[in-house]
């Protein structure tokens, strides 16, 4: 079975040399343990001292992995602190990060005029303050963040934004020498900390990846499975925009075997979630869990602006008797293909997207609503509207665990 990729880790190497700085980590009871000990790695394995200040010589600090109910964070690791918070000397050091979980809270609580005194004291010397996940909630508390762009957990959005800050949904945020991160993205915070320092001015390698300066490959990268949108019409020169996206797909033999139905009309997008729904019950229900859950999730998606239902045109293919037919292979994968345009052009237009693969299970309910004559095989049904918000992006794993270099099984040194 496939290890779950749980946190961002590219395994990419990164040239940087930190062997000239010397970094603190700020944690108490009931820190993020995953958070600390990746970011903490990073910065070593660049050359960099790393420092723990603590509120006791040891704590703990939870992991955390998800189960069937939820997130769990039962698992705990205890660790021994360099020194104790009331000993730090902040002009010792170059960079101060404050990692999540309970940690924030608690240092708050037993600390926290020192904490905050150190927070400002970092800036007023012009130290890096980093903070990731609910470690943003140390930053609030001492009213550093005021006309401040800052990112965090959302359980903290109100906390950051009361003490005037301007809150924004990102992986990562820096404003001067402010970095600000969300949880899972440990490597990004490493980075943002470490090119902040070797290029306080920007221009570093991260800022300089054609994924960032690439349109194209930007847009690839920053694309999102969009589940909530905006009630705001998506308008009939937009919807030919992506249509015409969709056409420029590759396909054997310029075949184009794509056809698409859109669809607007709330009561038409009613009728088909309603069976669908229907079909799905069972499903669910075998799997406990409640309907009304579901009902909630798949009405947001249904309730998109407007739904594109790709169609695979089966007409002029010669299906076989018997074994498979590649043309009917290569037709859907083509109308893929095309459906992948669509996408890419949403998000280019500022739109978002989500493939529904599992309307297909409806397939001959929603031919039948929609007047689809026969000869037509249902590929997908993409949701498209203005987000409400766009959710982060999930890891990806890394490349070096995907990829092999000429035969299966040999990567290059």
């Amino acid at each position: 079975m496939r290890t779950r990729v749980w946190w961002e880790d590219s395994k990419e190497q990164h040239d940087y040399d930190l062997s000239d700085f010397r970094l603190l980590i700020v944690i108490a009871e009931d820190f993020d343990y995953v958070e600390m000990i990746n970011i903490k790695k990073h910065w070593e394995s660049w050359g960099a001292t790393v420092d723990v200040a603590g509120t006791e010589p040891e704590l703990f600090g939870h992991l955390w992995r998800l189960t069937e109910k939820g997130f769990d964070r039962s698992e705990r690791k205890t660790i021994r602190t360099d020194l104790p918070v009331a000993d730090v000397k902040i002009a010792d050091y170059r960079a101060v990060l404050f990692p999540g979980g309970d940690s924030p809270k608690n240092l708050l609580e037993t600390a926290g005029e020192k904490v905050t005194g150190l927070v400002k004291n970092a800036l007023e010397k012009g130290l890096v303050v980093a903070a990731v996940s609910h470690g943003g909630a140390v930053l609030s508390a001492t009213g550093i963040v005021a006309g401040r762009k800052v990112t965090g957990h959302k359980d903290i959005a109100r906390n950051l934004t009361d003490a005037g800050a301007e809150y924004v949904h990102e992986v990562c945020v820096i404003d001067g020498n402010l970095i600000t991160g969300n949880s899972p993205y440990f490597e990004t915070m490493a980075v943002k900390v470490a090119e902040k320092l070797l290029y306080p001015k920007g221009g570093g390698p991260s800022e300089k990846s054609p994924f960032a300066t690439n349109p194209v490959l930007k847009t690839i990268k920053d694309r999102r499975s969009v589940r909530r949108f905006l009630d705001k019409e998506v308008d009939s020169e937009t919807v030919k925009t992506l249509l015409r996206a969709a056409a420029w797909a590759p396909s054997a033999d310029n075949e184009q075997p794509w056809m698409f139905i859109t669809v607007k009309d709330k009561a038409k997008k009613q009728n088909i979630m309603e069976s669908f729904m229907n079909r799905m019950t069972e499903y669910y229900e075998s799997h406990g869990i409640p309907m009304q859950n579901i009902r909630s999730f798949w009405s947001g998606i249904f309730d998109a602006p407007l739904l594109i239902f790709a169609f695979c045109d089966m007409r002029n293919i010669e299906i076989e008797q018997e074994g498979e037919n590649i043309q009917i292979d290569w037709a859907v994968q083509a109308v893929t293909l095309a459906c992948q345009n669509i996408m890419l052009a949403a998000k280019a237009l500022n739109l978002g997207s989500l493939w529904m693969g599992l309307t297909v299970f409806i397939e001959d309910t929603i031919k039948q609503m929609l007047g689809v004559p026969d000869g037509m095989r249902l590929v997908t049904t993409l949701a498209i509207g203005y987000p409400i918000l766009e959710p982060l992006p999930r890891p990806r794993r890394p490349i070096v665990d995907v990829s092999f270099d000429e035969s299966w099984g040999e990567r290059a040194e």
